[in-house]
């Protein structure tokens, strides 16, 4: 059968029920992983890139494997695209800073600490939590954090607040790095710098990635 394209929807839950609902079971994770690859590709395009040729080449080689190696090799694929598209984004945000200072500071300590500040300035979520921890929470009478998310987003779940938690925890981890003079697992620091600008689904997969490599970095240092 024709499956339609994930372009061809505008929100991503009318995209998930669409694949739930009309694509055979033998398919769907094929066809979810596919979605993820379109909405990678969509990176490239609004910012004026070419989608490497090197991916669009192992696309087509991939679209013709039988399952379950079909959508193993996708799942893979965009775990190296995901990684590449981190790498140019990072890049096109440290080219516009001023001066000749350092990408990556001396210390670890130092490292968190850039992403913290950076974080807080430029992540509104992350910003939501700093402010009630630092401010709100110490006021007389204070609302606990989860009632005053919800009033400050306006709603009680969804992936806004659930991605707003998460950068509760996020925050909480970093500071044990950076208490610690931990330093950050490989690609960390360039994952999260722009972890705010993806939407849908992708974001809080890649929000639970990084947490949990965070939490496997501590369990691994606190074990020694």
């Amino acid at each position: 059968m024709s499956i339609k394209s994930r372009a061809e929807f505008s929100k991503q839950d009318e995209w998930i029920s669409y694949v739930h609902d009309c694509v055979p079971v033998a398919d769907r994770a094929y066809a979810l992983a596919s979605g993820r690859t379109e909405l990678f590709k969509s990176f490239y395009d609004v910012r004026r890139r070419t989608f490497p040729v090197e991916f669009a080449t192992a696309l087509e080689r991939i679209h013709v494997l039988s399952e379950p190696e079909r959508t193993i090799r996708l799942e893979q694929l965009n775990e190296q695209i995901f990684e590449s598209l981190t790498g140019l984004l990072f890049d096109d945000a440290q080219s516009k800073r001023v001066g000749d200072q350092s990408i990556t500071p001396a210390s670890p300590k130092k490292q968190v600490e850039e992403l913290l500040d950076h974080l807080i300035k430029k992540n509104p979520y992350f910003a939501l939590w700093t402010t009630y921890k630092s401010s709100v929470a110490e006021e007389s009478g204070a609302r606990d954090w989860d009632e005053h998310l919800c009033q400050e987003l306006g709603m009680t779940d969804g992936e806004e607040v659930e991605f707003t938690r998460a950068m509760a925890d996020l925050d909480k981890v970093l500071r044990y790095f950076r208490d610690h003079n931990i330093s950050l697992p490989r690609h960390f620091f360039e994952r999260t710098w722009f972890l705010h600008y993806l939407r849908g689904p992708e974001r809080m997969l890649q929000t639970r990635a990084l947490l949990n490599t965070l939490t496997a970095e501590i369990r691994e240092c606190t074990s020694e």
